[in-house]
């Protein structure tokens, strides 16, 4: 939906969608009604991404001394005079939310400048906002900046489509000219009164979709409105659909697409039209379930694709497979089988929301398209969702079923581009997870097929990497940021292997099914662990700890209160010096001795930390339920520091939410001083990653820890 705005600033030309200066308006694309406005501000105005500037108005490119092209979609650290002073910079604004000030800008001919600046950190996850005025801030807090309702009222004026702000107390804020004549007031008997005075809106519910009836006055019917956020919190944006007739001052249709309309019922329509929907539907929707079918879900996954690349954002294509529903028609006959089958699929329609496709494959096969997906933990969560709506059994005819599914999930681009090829991987992934065992989910992986042709070759050669001495284990160290100073080891499991040479532990732990094996490994590993780590030099005073993994395995089959009493007596390493890092799955289990053996590891002064945090997020409520120390991030998010602001935005809510939980939070992958500052500045400090050392072996380990101590 292209809006209609009046002369301005930007540059001209031709309105050619393929210009990469002409906004984005599209609809959804709420920020794009903002962007629109820009030029009918006087102050140089900046919209920014964490990385990158998204947009800027004339002024802001005077200011800056730059054309357009070299302001929009330009690194914003080319703003700054270094590296540096942009990590403060953005310390300053966006992580601390310093929302008034003085900064620094590099001008194009080497010099610098002065500028007050007015920020509003986060009007979207990874959006700002900068108003930028000539000159630093005098010492005093300066020049009140210029309400909202100052701008609002020349934003608004900027549309030719009739458009309303309402605050939160429901009073009309501003009203373009358009809107003034559609509502038939003068503009003193509007703003700063009350919206329902002049007219009736039926807002949209939570969730639904932004659209909204307002009916003018006497008005026979209802004129439909989208829905934009507002300027502040509680306020919203109404833009009306324009019922003025054409050739009485209303653009033409081209110029002003009006805003979409719900389609009339079948019961509404005229007998043709009737007959028209009931084709659509039938060509488009499954008879059984009444979802879409693949028809359908090609031409959503079509949308999703062209938003996605517009966004510069992921989606998600998932299959989804009920676990041995095969049984059910075979046992209890079709019907029966068919009942439950429609009411899986209203199941899995309601925990998918309006967010989201979910289509019927065949027999008990589904499809589901998420768009929009910032991070790989929305589409783990909207696969969880998926996977819990069915924990309930289904009543059919008299019987009860009980459903489980198993999952898996591809990601655009990342994965694949073209459907055939994204389902391809979902159903690789689908496969993996039911290998698994049922009721799964498996993101895919593309070594997934290499890691089927290794797991026979490796789970018969592990069972005797034992007895055979072949396991070792390698270290890496964790730094604490402000000074240098070591404070733990990583205990990292490598298996030497007589042909292929030594192997990490992330590759050949795939190839055991074995939950007993993997306990056996564990405990092996902490012995070894905490015999080495005895021996260990202090650093400036204090004793190092030493970190061992422990998978979800370990926990669930092994006894891990014994082989950690087993391995702190053998070696004589003080319980405080131990840590474990405990599998992110164990923060969604319910076992009650599960919980009783974790406080009694606490009890005994043993660290209990949960590994790579962050792929899923929806753990963070349960982690008050274990006694837990420290989360380390997962160092994917880690990596997406400095190159994904959504991964940003993840760090910086872990940070914030874990510190009034007393909560320490470690970084694993630090690969750049860019990633320590902004890591840093997040009081992230202790820190693990090629920056500050490479794993090493146990040798090396101990030396490399007697030159820092």
């Amino acid at each position: 939906m292209l809006l209609p705005v009046n002369p301005a600033g930007r540059p001209q030309g031709k309105d050619d969608a393929a210009d990469p200066f002409v906004p984005d308006l599209s609809e959804g694309a709420e920020t794009g009604v903002y962007l629109a406005l820009l030029e009918l501000l006087d102050e140089g105005l900046v919209i920014t991404g964490d990385e990158v500037i998204l947009d800027a108005n004339g002024a802001a490119c005077r200011l800056l001394r730059r054309d357009y092209r070299q302001v929009a979609g330009r690194p914003l650290a080319e703003l700054f005079p270094s590296e540096r002073a942009f990590l403060d910079a953005r310390a300053r604004l966006f992580i601390h939310g310093e929302t008034r000030g003085s900064l620094s800008i590099a001008l194009p001919d080497g010099g610098t400048r002065d500028f007050r600046f007015i920020a509003a950190a986060r009007l979207r996850p990874g959006i700002h906002a900068l108003i930028l005025s000539p000159g630093a801030l005098p010492a005093s807090d300066g020049e009140p900046s210029a309400p909202y309702d100052a701008i609002w009222p020349r934003l608004a004026g900027a549309l030719v489509q009739p458009l309303i702000v309402v605050d939160a107390d429901g009073r009309i804020n501003a009203a373009n000219a358009a809107a003034l004549r559609m509502l038939r007031v003068a503009r003193e008997d509007a703003i700063g009164h009350l919206a329902s005075a002049c007219m009736h809106i039926v807002w949209p519910e939570p969730g639904a979709p932004p659209l909204a009836q307002v009916r003018v006055g006497s008005a026979q019917r209802d004129t439909p409105a989208h829905v934009l956020p507002g300027p502040r919190a509680g306020w919203r944006l109404l833009l009306l659909q324009d019922a003025t007739p054409r050739g009485k001052g209303r653009a033409s249709p081209a110029a002003a697409p009006a805003v979409p309309l719900s389609i009339a019922s079948p019961s509404t329509a005229s007998p043709g039209a009737r007959a028209d929907t009931s084709a659509m539907y039938l060509n488009s929707h499954d008879l059984l379930t009444g979802l879409p079918n693949r028809s359908l879900f090609e031409a959503r996954f079509a949308d999703a694709v062209a938003r996605a690349r517009q966004r510069r954002c992921s989606l998600a294509v998932m299959r989804i497979d009920l676990d041995g529903f095969k049984t059910v028609n075979r046992e209890l006959g079709d019907r029966v089988g068919d009942t439950a089958l429609r009411l899986a699929a209203q199941r899995l329609a309601a925990a998918l929301g309006q967010d989201g496709v979910i289509a019927r494959e065949r027999s008990d096969n589904f499809m589901v398209l998420l768009p929009d997906v910032d991070h790989v933990g929305e589409a783990e969560r909207c696969a969880e969702d998926l996977r819990r709506a069915l924990e309930q059994p289904v009543a059919a005819a008299g019987n009860t079923i009980s459903l489980t599914a198993s999952i898996g999930i591809a990601l655009f681009p990342q994965d694949a581009q073209s459907l055939d090829a994204m389902l391809g991987c979902a159903r690789a992934a689908l496969d993996h997870a039911r290998r698994l065992g049922r009721n799964r989910i498996r993101l895919y992986h593309p070594e997934a097929d290499r890691a089927d042709v290794e797991r026979h070759h490796f789970a018969a050669g592990l069972r005797h990497a034992l007895e055979r001495r072949q396991l070792e284990l390698h270290f890496q160290p964790l730094v604490d940021a402000r000074d240098g100073r070591i404070r733990a080891g990583e205990a990292l499991l490598r298996w030497n292997h007589p042909r292929l040479g030594q192997i990490p532990y992330s590759r050949f732990i795939g190839a055991v099914r074995d939950g007993s094996l993997i306990a056996r490994l564990g405990d092996w590993a902490l012995q070894a662990a905490c015999r080495l780590a005895r021996n260990w030099p202090q650093s400036q005073g204090q004793p190092l700890v030493v970190t061992v993994n422990i998978a979800i395995e370990h926990v669930q089959q092994g006894d891990l209160l014994a082989g950690v009493s087993t391995a702190l007596a053998a070696s004589g390493l003080p319980p405080h010096c131990l840590e474990l890092d405990l599998d992110e799955q164990v923060l969604e289990e319910e076992s009650p001795v599960l919980a009783g053996m974790l406080k009694e590891l606490a009890a005994r002064g043993v660290r209990l930390a949960i590994d790579d945090f962050g792929r899923g997020l929806c753990s963070i409520p349960r982690l008050k339920r274990h006694p837990l120390r420290a989360l380390k991030l997962h160092p994917a998010l880690v990596r997406g520091v400095g190159r994904q602001e959504q991964d940003e935005a993840i760090v910086e809510a872990i940070a914030s939410m874990a510190a009034p939980l007393g909560l320490e939070v470690y970084a694993r992958g630090v690969a750049d001083e860019a990633q320590q500052a902004f890591l840093g500045a997040l009081d992230c400090h202790l820190q693990q990653g090629p920056l500050f050392g490479r794993p090493m072996s146990a040798a090396a380990f101990q030396a490399f820890l007697l030159t820092r101590t």
